[in-house]
């Protein structure tokens, strides 16, 4: 596969490819590394979903890959379910040296195959092989490991599964996955189209053919008598002021007709430049337009993500509230119970007080008569 600039009447194939697997094994690096774009050490985790596209030339026909790349952090988990619309092939990464990550690898299928129903092709990636060198063996997933899970998952989900091994850092296999991944793609596009009748193949082609002899240009053929015109009577006026030869005089047809295709092929070598320039300004329309309406939709999608947390964030607050003016109810209710007991209370101590003293003054007052 290699970049091209599409010339004016391909016909472009288009697919939308998901890079899923969670946070850390490397999906950012992969998209990077194939776009020529360099591997960065320093990480940043995807905000939710990050796209790009690339234009080549896949056995003969201009193909555009657009590469969602989706965030495996569980934050954006609510998101996924929209990215995973349109989509024509997975590549489902893991870590070698992340042995979770694999684990997890499942549970990405489970997902997928729950928000699609059914899967397409599917790449399955070990990435980070250039670090098995540096960990116990113990520790590093297996390629035979990735192997089998790969023919389980094709066996048990009926769906194209093919495994490889790769290092974004290295540049080992990133291509081979995508072309891989490109063919599988193309096969079930081609599948999934109903062919036509025998007879109406044969009939068209038919046509065409006809259609091609009678619109191949006829050249008039020159003409290479003279014969020489009688001088006697002529008008001066019918004789070529440069050639000095009669109007329709042969050679000056043939000279004509000479001067013609010279300026018919220079104006077809406009046209084909006029052609491919359009063509190439047609294709970055096309990319420019592409890449907005991805924008579009995943701006869409955030807005309509965040106007749901921010409904659900004012009904939790509207029951915090609620609770809160219950609780400050319950409290000055409280409040005032307890005011009215400690009230109470001390009543009835003043009154207790009283009688208590009323009994000393009288037992004072029988004292002092005896």
């Amino acid at each position: 596969m290699r970049e091209i600039r599409p010339m004016s009447g391909s016909i472009r194939r288009q697919f939308k490819v998901c890079l899923i697997g969670d946070g850390y094994v490397g999906k950012t690096s992969i998209r990077r590394t194939y776009l020529k774009e360099g591997f960065k050490r320093s990480y940043i985790p995807t905000l939710g979903v990050d796209f790009a596209q690339k234009s080549l030339l896949f056995e003969g026909s201009p193909t555009n890959l657009v590469i969602w790349d989706i965030a495996g952090q569980v934050a954006f988990q609510n998101l996924r379910r929209r990215y995973y619309e349109g989509s024509s092939g997975l590549i489902l990464v893991y870590a070698v040296d992340d042995r979770k990550s694999f684990d997890s690898a499942s549970k990405w299928l489970v997902e997928a195959h729950g928000f699609m129903s059914k899967l397409p092709p599917l790449m399955i990636v070990a990435n980070k092989i250039d670090l098995r060198s540096t960990l116990r063996q113990v520790d590093v997933v297996t390629t035979e490991e990735g192997k089998a899970f790969a023919e389980s998952v094709a066996q048990k989900l009926g769906t194209q599964a093919v495994f490889i091994e790769t290092s974004a850092k290295i540049d080992k296999n990133i291509d081979e996955t995508f072309e891989a991944l490109t063919r599988m793609m193309i096969e079930a596009t081609h599948q999934s189209i109903t062919s036509f009748p025998a007879s109406h193949k044969i009939e068209t082609s038919e046509q065409e053919s006809a259609a091609s002899v009678s619109s191949q240009p006829t050249s008039p053929t020159p003409q290479t008598s003279f014969t020489p015109e009688p001088v006697e009577g002529s008008d001066l006026r019918d004789i070529d002021p440069v050639t000095l030869l009669s109007s329709d005089s042969g050679y000056l047809e043939e000279e004509e007709i000479g001067q013609a295709m010279t300026e018919l092929q220079s104006l077809r070598s406009e046209l084909k430049a006029a052609e491919e320039e359009l063509a190439n300004t047609l294709a970055k329309l096309e990319t420019d337009m592409l890449t907005l309406k991805n924008t579009v939709h995943v701006k869409r999608i955030m807005f309509e993500h965040l106007k749901q947390q921010l409904k659900t964030t004012r009904e939790e607050w509207a029951a915090a509230y609620e609770e809160h003016q219950a609780l400050e109810k319950r409290r000055k209710d409280e409040f005032a119970r307890r005011n009215m007991q400690i009230a109470s209370i001390r009543k009835k101590i003043d009154q207790i007080g009283a009688r208590i003293r009323s009994r000393i003054g009288d037992l004072d007052m029988r004292k002092m008569s005896e």
